[in-house]
């Protein structure tokens, strides 16, 4: 068996010594040696790659014989000093602004023994902009780079190559270099010089229209990228040189040429679309909705059948969300081809490279689209009849009831929680009625499988934590054959301090025995704790502690004979955290909101997010789980239960008799609904996750 190649780190370096180390920790784990050419550097940067490796204990050397000249000599002499190291079968080619990000799972042994072409292509830029380049080479005579700056390596006849996999590596180009300072009239410079040698070569011309552009300098960019255009060439580069005249003249306040220069890079090369997104854009923040939804239509047509996403400089948040969040501002206004905008939200809000303000601006619009789950399904009107409740039990008439709870036992009873609160929340969100305290009751109602009410009683609990706020909130319940009724909760301690409480339901005796919860590094707010029961271990009893990313743990005592040991004078529970898991961005906005029931082989969840306007929008989603690894399966579209701004859910739970979902909601907090429609219903709905 052949032994692994060994791979080296090879770079020029001048004045890093601010942010070298960065880049050094980052390829530790993929090289064996290094060999760096300082062209002069009269910092620390030496320095420090010295004490660096030396601590690392990986060997190599650093060349200083060599000042600067121009990126083709001394990238071609660093290349040549290589061929003296060794454990440098390969060669990995970074600048200092650089950072190699690696998958969680890249196995380095696995990786090098699998190399066995020349040449090795890496993306490299940002998430929303990057493109590939040589960055990983056999190490072998005859190798030079070409060009005085922008320099692209030349590689041997007869080369062969593969591309890496972005998600195995990717070269994270920070672009804060020590020698950036002067970056662009050096570059200039270097650049009119080559061209005085060399006046037709099309990449001189393209990066010195580039660094013009960049340095603010637009006529004179306007009239290079004009040359490149002419001299033809590289499709990329000739598409580039159109869309960065358009840019140009747009910086400039000519609109009306840039929109022109930005059409005609699209004549020339339909398949990049980041012109036609600018020209979307501009129409539709100067409010021109027809035009802006015409070259959307445009570009949308061209993206369906984009084939690839190998091009120089690809903006590719373009492609990955920005284009379709035009639509999504738009087709308020005009949408006469009936794009489905409820699926383009939702495709928008799982964009991989999407920043935080566009997913709240997402959210914001989401209202305009949104479907109400009540028209989905029809209401149980059996399960809570407020008038007769409230007079029976004699609950004062400060009281309005709230957001249920529901659960269903072994032998088909159903168990209701209905909360009734002391405060109303106006049609703006707005709390009012307030009195000193915040006060919560909570009704416990039982039915037998026919729906005939069994028991209704106000829930007793331990009350040594009330202050401030009165009685338990948000009571979750669930139903467990191990440890029967169980139910995580809200309890405020005071203000600013609010923590979960975790106990078991006593129907016998209309109370709940319980313990609050806490964890290492405690936040002052915890709530929103949902469970589920994992049938794969022995029905341990799991916590979502939150959703992004998505984090579970378990309770302690979970796994002992009594879920809580009420002998115990210890007065907490703890929980640990044992499992992290990746989700798409939006569900950072994602919230409790019911425990999780088990569906054919998935754990669905009830969840919500939270658009803060000029009043709160409540919207919900259905999530479902893998039993054994956690995994994200699929999601819901967000939806509105009947389309009114704060609806608030804590009950879920699923008639397998019937194949049939329940829910539990409130709206403004001062009613109790109940929804039930068939899984199917939900079915259809689902987006399978990536």
């Amino acid at each position: 068996m052949p032994p692994t190649p060994k791979i080296c780190l090879n770079m020029i370096v001048k004045n890093e010594g601010r942010i070298l180390s960065r880049l050094l920790e980052s390829v530790v784990p993929i090289i064996d040696s290094y060999c760096i050419c300082d062209t002069g550097s009269t910092d620390d940067t030496i320095q420090i790659i010295q004490e660096f490796f030396s601590n690392v204990n990986i060997p190599g050397k650093i060349v200083v014989s060599e000042p600067f000249k121009n990126f083709e000599y001394n990238r071609t002499v660093a290349l040549i000093e290589c061929l003296s190291v060794e454990d440098a079968d390969y060669l990995l080619l970074l600048d200092a602004d650089m950072v190699l990000q690696t998958d969680p799972m890249f196995d380095s042994q696995l990786f090098k023994k699998q190399l066995d072409s020349d040449v090795y292509y890496l993306y490299q830029g940002s998430s929303s902009y990057f493109y590939k380049n040589i960055r990983l080479i056999k190490n072998q005579e005859g190798l030079q780079y070409v060009g005085v700056t922008h320099e692209y390596l030349k590689t041997l006849d007869n080369s062969t190559s593969k591309t890496v996999d972005k998600n195995i590596l990717f070269i994270n180009d920070i672009g804060d270099g020590g020698s950036k300072q002067d970056k662009f009239i050096r570059d200039i410079s270097l650049l009119k010089q080559g061209l005085i040698e060399n006046p037709t070569n099309e990449r001189y011309v393209f990066y010195l229209a580039n660094s013009y552009r960049d340095s603010g300098d637009y006529d004179n960019a306007i009239e290079t990228y004009k040359k490149r255009i002419k001299l033809g060439g590289w499709i990329d580069e000739v598409w580039h040189s159109y869309y960065s005249i358009g840019k140009c003249f747009y910086m400039k306040g000519n609109i009306h040429e840039a929109i022109s220069f930005w059409m005609d890079g699209y004549n020339f090369y339909p398949e990049r679309l980041e012109n036609l997104y600018e020209i979307v854009r501009h129409y539709r923040i100067n409010k021109q909705f027809s035009t802006a939804y015409s070259i959307y239509c445009l570009a949308d047509y061209a993206k369906i059948k984009k084939t690839t996403m190998d091009h120089l400089f690809l903006q590719y948040d373009v492609y990955d969300y920005k284009l379709d969040y035009e639509l999504i501002l738009i087709a308020y206004y005009v949408n006469y081809m009936n794009h489905n905008v409820l699926s383009i939200c939702m495709k928008v809000l799982a964009a991989s490279t999407i920043d935080i303000s566009t997913l709240q601006n997402v959210l914001s619009n989401y209202k305009f689209y949104s479907i109400k789950l009540a028209e989905k399904g029809e209401p149980v009107s059996w399960l809570f009849h407020e008038t007769d409740t409230k007079t029976r039990l004699k609950i004062g008439d400060e009281y309005n009831c709230s957001t249920p709870s529901i659960c269903i036992t072994e032998n088909n009873h159903f168990v209701v929680i209905v909360r009734y609160v002391n405060y109303k929340i106006d049609d703006m969100g707005i709390h009012y009625d307030n009195k000193s305290q915040v006060c919560t009751i909570n009704v416990l109602i039982e039915y037998d499988p026919s729906g005939k009410k069994i028991k209704e009683h106000i829930l007793h609990y331990d009350k040594k934590y009330d202050g401030i706020y009165v009685g338990i909130e948000d009571i979750r319940l669930f139903y467990s054959k191990k440890h029967g009724i169980i139910y995580s909760a809200n309890r405020g301690i005071s203000i600013g301090n609010i923590m979960v409480e975790h106990g078991i339901l006593n129907l016998s005796q209309n109370t709940v025995f319980s313990k609050l919860v806490t964890k290492n590094d405690r936040q002052p707010i915890e709530k929103n704790w949902v469970l589920f029961e994992n049938p794969n271990t022995n029905g341990e009893i799991m916590v979502v502690y939150k959703w992004f990313p998505l984090t579970i743990g378990k309770i302690k005592d979970n796994s002992d004979v009594k879920l809580i040991d009420y002998d115990d004078d210890d007065e907490f529970l703890t929980l640990d955290i044992f499992h992290e898991i990746d989700m798409p961005p939006f569900f950072r906005f994602i919230r409790g909101s019911s425990n999780g029931i088990w569906i054919k082989n998935e754990i669905w969840f009830l969840v919500h997010a939270v658009s803060h306007e000029d009043k709160r929008y409540y919207y919900h989603m259905v999530v479902t789980i893998d039993p054994t690894s956690y995994k994200l399966i699929r999601y819901t579209p967000f939806f509105t239960f009947e389309g009114k701004s704060i609806e608030y859910a804590l009950g879920f739970t699923y008639l397998s008799e019937t194949d049939t979902i329940v829910i539990g909601y409130s709206i403004m907090d001062r009613s109790t609904q109940f929804l039930k429609l068939k899984r199917q219903q939900l079915e259809k709905m689902f987006v399978v996750s990536a």
